[in-house]
């Protein structure tokens, strides 16, 4: 059966090459005269139904209007760069004169309101977690986030917070999330650990 299918094999392929082969016969075509039309009649594919008129000339580039070119749109910045950005436009700006405000979110969520740069916030959170009765067992800068181990008599489940940090238009938020990070805190251990960070800021 093999040596019937190889002999086959042979017999296709090699009969691909005497098939004729004319892809190149353009190249033998030769110019006729045009044809030519009987008088009164109108050979129609003689000359365009619908011809284009000369459109206008192409704009030439001028080195006088060199400088009209727009700018760039501005592209989006990351916290970290609007932070470094702020702190460029205000040098004289003393960062350690922070004001901290207690608050709620709109859903009454308790929140601390952080007016200084990203970084001095971090610091303090850090020192002021130190202070407290809560350690700080990991923590994630670029995400703005300490893990926290809590004390039993705050009633969080596995004892597990995090303290997240956010930029906003209003300064830096400080919120309570739960172990998992999906969502805050309940609002009753998360109003204690608020206060504990609060009182210690």
């Amino acid at each position: 059966m093999r040596r019937l299918i190889a002999v086959a094999s042979v017999v296709v392929l090699g009969a691909c090459s005497w098939l004729p082969n004319h892809h190149l016969d353009y190249r033998k075509a030769e110019s006729i005269k045009p044809m030519v039309v009987p008088e009164g009649m109108v050979f129609i594919g003689e000359k365009a139904l619908y011809p284009v008129p000369d459109g206008l000339p192409a704009p030439v580039y001028s080195h006088a209007k060199k400088d009209d070119i727009p700018p760039p749109p501005q592209l989006a910045v990351t916290a970290q760069e609007s932070e470094d950005t702020a702190q460029e436009a205000a040098p004289d700006t003393d960062p350690t004169n922070t004001r901290v405000v207690l608050a709620r979110d709109g859903s009454g969520y308790p929140i601390i309101m952080m007016h200084t740069p990203f970084s001095w916030a971090w610091e303090y959170v850090g020192q002021a977690l130190a202070a407290t009765d809560m350690k700080i067992e990991d923590r994630d800068r670029e995400s703005g986030i300490y893990y926290v181990r809590t004390p039993k008599e705050l009633d969080v489940e596995g004892r597990e917070a995090q303290i997240k940090l956010s930029l906003t238009a209003n300064g830096i938020q400080i919120a309570v999330l739960d172990r998992k990070g999906a969502a805050l805190l309940d609002k009753e251990p998360g109003q204690q650990i608020i206060q504990r960070l609060y009182d210690a800021l």
